[in-house]
């Protein structure tokens, strides 16, 4: 038996299996990643509707954190949905005081697709701090606005001159097109699928992180990764059945 390759997501919890860390494993495992998990949400939703976030307390997603790195320290970590800037800046230095080296993408949820808000607009500026220890943030279309990613004042090209890249997902653009963009060491990367009109899957943005991750886990280089997690998320759009994608 092969050595297993192990990956941690730390999110919500989606009892419709659609998105959060449901989402996240089965995509992990999709990829023969092992995926362990980190609940930060019981939210109350299914993949039409959402009522409630849920969000746990810091220390109940602490000890969650204690209790999986007591067997060993994850090298590969993914953050999903969190309550503010202040629990995304505790789990990040939790994680990098325990293994520096791991490498951690956040996927900035800013509301659910049917409306629900998490964060104020006067919230985005408290992210930016956090930034510089994370090494890939995949926001959409209307996030990278949210976090002033796409301003003048330069935010992104200071993050993108450290060790922080961006892959800005198409999914929400118009066109004929859907173009994710990446920035990383110094490099512009385009990933580009057509466009699928009408199909609006629950959960594609956690999916596709999520596959991203577990690329990065299997050795493979960023660009590479972000290559190999588009080409799954055209097979999830395209499986399963209304808002539920599935990919066989």
């Amino acid at each position: 038996m092969s050595k297993m390759t192990y990956a941690m997501t730390v999110a919500g919890f989606d009892g419709s299996g659609g998105a959060g860390i449901l989402a996240d494993i089965k995509a992990m495992k999709d990829f023969g990643v092992y995926g362990c998990s980190v609940c930060t949400a019981l939210t109350v939703q299914n993949e039409t509707s959402f009522a409630d976030p849920g969000f746990l307390p810091w220390e109940q997603v602490r000890v969650q954190l204690e209790k999986l790195f007591e067997v060993r320290a994850y090298g590969f970590v993914k953050i999903g949905l969190v309550k503010d800037a202040e629990m995304l800046r505790q789990i990040v230095e939790w994680i990098r005081a325990r293994s520096e080296d791991t490498f951690i993408i956040w996927d900035p949820i800013m509301g659910a697709t049917t409306g629900y808000r998490f964060f104020a607009d006067d919230d985005a500026d408290r992210f930016f701090p956090v930034f510089s220890k994370i090494d890939l943030i995949t926001p959409n279309q209307y996030e990278y606005a949210y976090l002033g990613l796409g301003v003048a004042d330069s935010r992104k090209e200071l993050l993108v001159g450290k060790k922080t890249s961006i892959l800005l997902k198409g999914g929400h653009a118009e066109g004929e097109d859907s173009t994710d963009t990446l920035w990383h060491a110094g490099n512009v990367y385009k990933f580009t699928s057509k466009r699928l009109p009408g199909v609006d899957k629950h959960g594609s943005g956690c999916t596709l992180s999520a596959a991203l991750l577990a690329n990065v886990a299997l050795g493979k280089s960023l660009p590479e990764a972000c290559q190999a997690a588009k080409h799954y998320i055209e097979k999830f759009l395209t499986g399963g059945e209304g808002r539920v994608g599935w990919v066989d």
